[in-house]
């Protein structure tokens, strides 16, 4: 079993908050060895079946609730229930932590959190998520950008239990045909569909804002990967984007390429070297 390397000097202090599969994916990583981090805790609201998968997964490191381990770490990687975000959020920028959060749709909702990190000395990083070309639009909205869209296309097993859906009574595993399901602003998307609008959030936080993002979502029986189209156009460029991702097997909501996103954020912040912007 991995010992506790949290006094390890020269390293990156990470506690990692929420173990459903992205949180899995992060430890696992840590836990082979990503240089200059070092896994600190994992905070979690059921200690006992935490302190299992934690043993199943070779790491001795402690389990608990966060209050009590952000004060040994550096950075907090937030990958739980976006319910809990507002308060896992305050926690560890109260703390002067690194705030990794892969919950971008709750923080467009919480925009005092950006004053707190400011008064803590403290920082937010949203990692790609299931997105590319996020450097491409960030460049572009330091010009003149016009129109940021997203077409999601997903297997409607994946939207089955949106807030949106439920409410609307939408029968989504009968469908023969695509439904959009969603039309509008990602600040709605945001809220009707909190587990499922977070490249919508971030591409609102890094591009036009909440308000002037505009969004579709399709239930697609017809697709068997998690899609996103991107459209962007500025006076100075325009960028379109066709993502495919596979469902992670054990959460048909989240895509294959953000738990890899996530662990290299987390890379980023140690390497010597960083490519992109």
């Amino acid at each position: 079993m991995m010992g506790n390397a949290a006094n390890v000097p020269g390293t990156l202090r990470v506690v990692v908050v929420g173990l459903g599969v992205i949180g899995r994916s992060v430890v696992s990583a840590l836990v082979r060895g990503i240089p200059g981090l070092t896994l600190a805790g994992v905070a979690v609201r059921d200690r006992e079946k935490g302190r299992m998968t934690l043993d199943l997964l070779g790491s001795d490191a402690p389990v608990g609730v966060l209050e009590d381990l952000a004060g040994s770490a550096d950075v907090v990687f937030d990958c739980a229930v976006a319910a809990s975000h507002p308060q896992v959020a305050a926690t560890a920028l109260a703390a002067g932590c690194t705030f990794l959060t892969m919950n971008s749709g709750a923080l467009m909702a919480h925009p005092e959190l950006l004053e707190l990190a400011r008064e803590k000395g403290a920082r937010i990083v949203v990692p790609t998520g299931g997105l590319a070309g996020l450097d491409g639009l960030r460049a572009m909205a330091g010009g003149h950008l016009r129109e940021v869209r997203l077409t999601s296309r997903k297997p409607p097993a994946s939207l089955a239990d949106a807030p949106h859906v439920i409410e609307q009574g939408l029968d989504l595993a009968s469908l023969e045909t695509a439904l959009c399901v969603f039309s509008g602003t990602a600040r709605d998307a945001a809220r009707l569909f909190p587990a499922n609008a977070n490249v919508a959030a971030t591409l609102s936080l890094a591009g036009l804002g909440p308000d002037a993002t505009m969004v579709e979502i399709w239930a697609d029986p017809q697709v068997s990967r998690i899609t996103q189209w991107v459209h962007v156009v500025s006076d100075e460029a325009e960028l379109r984007l066709e993502i495919y991702s596979n469902a992670m097997p054990d959460n048909p909501r989240t895509g294959s390429l953000t738990p890899l996103s996530a662990i290299e954020a987390l890379r980023s912040l140690a390497t010597p070297l960083r490519i992109g912007s």
